[in-house]
């Protein structure tokens, strides 16, 4: 247990994250009396144009501290913006001096998506060499990371629109909240299909109420859906006739000649059948998403999942047969019991198939999981630099196979320092994961745990709306938040 002890409000958002990256696996409390083992006091105060702030790291490995004046100026709110990157940069040196060794290869960046970042300064007119020396001595980040985002963001900019067009164009996610069974790294609160019999059709009943209104309202204001994302959960655990349902809807809502785009996440290989692969293709479906995770039948086992490597090249020699374009296969690294040799074996598996897409993920500890709380977690924690050379493996076999990165975004309680990275080979990126990630066009969330995010063209900035996850708590809300929808289009509109 680490406690926090600070003496302004603000200072834990600008330091809890790293202080959890120096001690991965640990709590935090900021309660008097706690019981505790570590702990982190900052202290910050102004006089004038000078922050002070003084930090002390106290753990069983000894105690770290330093004191610093620095130079503020301009508003009282840029004074304080000046002061919290000041905090984290004295903070950052602290910790890593404490642990000794690098807490973060982002350096005192801990947000989900520092492309962002890259993209408002490319935006700017910066070129290529100062962005990646901006991101080195601005925010300390490794030059093998800045060098990273850079070139992701030099991937995707094409696809990204320009205010002129951004609000006439959106992305649609619709979220499917079931799944066959529960992996063991999963905290997602959805329903198990096998255990809630009869909830399926009353969640649809609730999708299409919000997938009619909301489609109304989108022609009415002469916005076009340029690509849309079937997530989950599990979507393909939507029977043929539940699938001819939802397409049905969709055709009649938001399909049209300028959608670029549809994509659906199969996720389990064991959910497929060549029977819903048609109806997807009919209904306009070029990208398919199989998450293997893994290639070792083992892990498989292990992590709860109720199919096979065979099940995978199964599932993805359907998908060929069916005539729909694009195949994504996600991985993870990190997953209990594997290290280099697994990721190898997988890697080598995966190219067989030749997909046109792969994602690349760092196990994230999540609270929730029956991972989080299990002895694999305490072990996974410890397994920090193993992470960190996987994710480094899958980099370079796939970089050396032609494909190329093309989107990113962190995630908290990762097992290292380290990234989700999408994968492509030329031609083949994906527009929604794009535009969903850099936040410069207007994505819709329907259904369960779908996220709307309002994007104003002009600034970029954006208003989220957060669907629930849970089927039961979506159906009881769907028109309350239904309408809010709708209401924030014709505000942005």
């Amino acid at each position: 247990m680490i406690f926090l002890d600070l003496n302004q409000v603000w200072l834990y958002d600008a330091v809890h994250e790293l202080v959890r990256m120096a001690f991965p696996g640990d709590d935090l409390t900021r309660q008097e009396g706690s019981q505790y083992d570590k702990k982190v006091s900052i202290y910050c105060e102004w006089s004038g144009g000078t922050a002070r702030v003084e930090i002390q790291v106290i753990s069983k490995r000894g105690t770290s501290q330093a004191a610093r004046d620095f130079d503020v100026n301009g508003s009282e709110a840029e004074r304080l913006r000046q002061t919290k990157q000041w905090v984290r940069h004295l903070c950052y040196e602290i910790l890593c001096d404490h642990a000794a060794r690098d807490i973060n290869s982002y350096g005192i960046l801990t947000g989900m998506r520092p492309v962002k970042l890259v993209q408002r300064m490319l935006d700017q007119g910066i070129d290529y060499g100062e962005v990646v020396q901006a991101l080195q001595r601005d925010h300390l980040m490794q030059g093998q990371k800045a060098g990273l985002l850079l070139e992701v963001a030099q991937n995707n900019r094409p696809f990204l629109p320009k205010p002129q067009t951004s609000n006439r164009a959106i992305g649609l996610y619709i979220g499917i909240p079931f799944c066959p069974s529960r992996c063991i790294y999963c905290s997602f609160p959805g329903a198990v299909l096998s255990g809630r019999p009869g909830q399926m059709d009353e969640f649809l009943t609730a999708l299409e109420y919000e997938i009619k209104t909301v489609g109304t309202s989108l022609k009415e204001l002469g916005y076009r859906v340029e690509s849309i994302y079937l997530g989950g959960g599990t979507p393909a655990v939507l029977s043929v006739d539940q699938s001819e349902r939802l397409f049905g809807l969709l055709n009649q809502q938001y399909i049209s000649a300028d959608t670029a785009e549809i994509t659906v996440e199969a996720g389990r290989p064991d959910a497929l059948s060549r029977d819903k692969l048609q109806v997807y293709y009919r209904n306009g479906v070029d990208r398919i998403c199989i998450n293997p995770q893994s290639m070792n039948d083992s892990t498989l086992q292990r992590i709860g999942r109720n199919h096979d490597r065979e099940g995978v090249v199964r599932a993805v020699d359907w998908v060929r047969d069916s005539g729909i374009k694009q195949i994504n296969m996600d991985l993870i690294v990190g997953l209990p019991g594997e290290g280099i040799r697994e990721n190898t074996h997988t890697a080598e598996e995966i190219l067989k198939l030749n997909p046109e897409n792969i994602t690349v993920h760092t196990l994230a500890l999540k609270r929730g999981s029956s991972l989080f709380n299990s002895h694999d977690a305490l072990t996974a924690v410890a397994r920090v630099e193993e992470v960190e050379q996987g994710v480094e493996l899958f980099a370079g076999i796939l970089r050396g196979s032609g494909y190329q990165p093309y989107y990113l975004y962190r995630q908290k309680y990762m097992q290292a320092s380290m990234e989700n990275i999408g994968y492509a080979l030329p031609g083949n990126y994906c527009l929604y994961n794009i535009q969903m990630i850099e936040e410069r066009q207007t994505i819709l969330g329907l259904g369960g745990g779908g996220a709307s995010k309002f994007v104003d063209p002009w600034d970029w900035k954006l208003t989220s709306l957060y669907n629930p996850r849970d089927p039961n708590s979506y159906c009881r809300t769907v028109e309350i938040l239904t309408r809010r929808k709708v209401d924030k289009l014709r505000a942005l509109n």
